[in-house]
């Protein structure tokens, strides 16, 4: 395409406007359960859910003590951060106009802001008997995250799918206590995207989607293992006590966007009476205590390639969270949660009502790059067939 006057004095503006070399990111993760997420992403000793393996395999053992299988059908999630809704209705309109460089100033206009949309359906069938529990899931989802800059925007997404399976031993109670010991496999395909468009690209690209494709694009399967532990006491307030090594091997796609680390994970809970709740949980967790975990980010001066360093940040790994039954009958129930998520509240409430199940949770999530921590508030909206 031949670029006339114009044309260069519009890339010349976007040029000489400031752009930040560095683009963040947020911990390694490939399912936030809303009603975790609600109780501060707690959930290491807590367990009781088929999500439960994606925090520590032995949760399994924590699901309803019965014969009966519990399936849950079609569990819709999707999130999206503080500046994702205005970011896409301004797009939208640019994009009216049919002016890329009118595209191009809109992206500007939100430079440096954090712009995420995750979905994903996780669907599964969980038994427990008591001294054994099983639960297999499917897994597909997607996520992506936009950093626009004045003459840039990077970007990290992917699309993923898999198999995941638990299967947990709880010996034979003793006067102390109980122990659940779980065991995790999961077999994920992803393909993911990963770098850098300029504002040149945006104005005058034809087929941004297939540059997207043929630059960006990295597909990948991997497989990982996981192991994890719970032991309740036999005392008032049932106090808990979990551990779990997950993504054992590490979930590895060649290092690209959406690769997992091994991490070591820990978390204690109790559970006290309260008058004005059927059930309260409240917990502690301490996630990747190895610092396994890595912030991904761009330099311009190493030619825009992905790398990553070490993020030691204790209050992103700490977590704290509470949840309460306010009812509760044959038919219906109603928990409330809240909690701090790297060192910001979360809230939420999930509601039952026979085979339906909707739920809602924001939380903080903190994106991190070598020189500064962002945040980004985020909204999750969930809802199920379980039965």
């Amino acid at each position: 395409m031949t670029l006339n006057k114009n044309s260069l004095f519009k890339i010349a503006i976007l040029s000489a406007l400031p752009a930040i070399s560095i683009q963040a990111s947020e911990l390694n993760y490939l399912y936030k359960d809303q009603r975790i997420m609600a109780m501060g992403g707690t959930n290491i000793s807590v367990g009781g859910y088929s999500s439960s393996l994606f925090s520590n395999p032995a949760g399994i053992a924590k699901v309803s003590k019965n014969d009966d299988l519990i399936i849950e059908l079609f569990t819709i999630q999707a999130s999206g951060g503080k500046d994702t809704a205005p970011f896409i209705s301004d797009l939208n309109d640019a994009i009216d106009t049919d002016d890329r460089f009118e595209v191009a100033k809109t992206i500007a206009n939100y430079s440096g802001k954090s712009i995420h949309v995750d979905a994903s359906n996780y669907s599964s069938m969980t038994q427990n008997s008591g001294q054994y529990a099983w639960s297999l899931g499917l897994l597909t989802a997607l996520d992506a995250n936009l950093t626009p800059y004045a003459d840039e925007v990077e970007i990290q997404a992917r699309t993923y799918s898999g198999l995941t399976s638990a299967l947990t031993y709880t010996f034979k109670p003793s006067r102390a206590g109980e122990l659940s010991i779980g065991f995790g496999l999961k077999a994920i395909t992803q393909q993911s995207y990963e770098g850098v468009l300029t504002a040149a690209e945006l104005i005058f690209e034809d087929d941004i989607t297939g540059k997207i494709e043929n630059d960006l694009q990295n597909d990948g399967v991997a497989v990982s293992a996981d192991l994890g532990f719970i032991y309740q006491l036999n005392r008032n307030m049932k106090p808990s006590f979990g551990m779990s090594i997950l993504n054992i091997g590490e979930l590895d796609f060649n290092d690209h966007y959406g690769s997992q680390p091994m991490t070591v994970n820990f978390g204690a809970s109790i559970q006290p009476e309260l008058f004005f709740s059927k059930h309260t949980i409240i917990a502690i967790d301490y996630v990747d205590a190895l610092n396994a975990s890595k912030t991904r980010y761009y330099d311009s001066s190493n030619g825009r390639f992905a790398s990553s360093t070490e993020s030691n940040d204790v209050e992103d790994r700490l977590r704290i969270g509470i949840s309460a039954r306010l009812f509760e009958n044959k038919w219906s129930a109603l928990d409330l949660a809240t909690g701090v998520y790297q060192g910001a509240y979360t809230a939420g409430f999930t509601y039952t009502a026979t085979i339906f199940r909707i739920g809602f949770t924001t939380y903080e999530e903190g994106v991190n790059s070598l020189h500064s921590t962002e945040t980004d508030r985020r909204y999750n909206l969930s809802a199920s067939i379980t039965w």
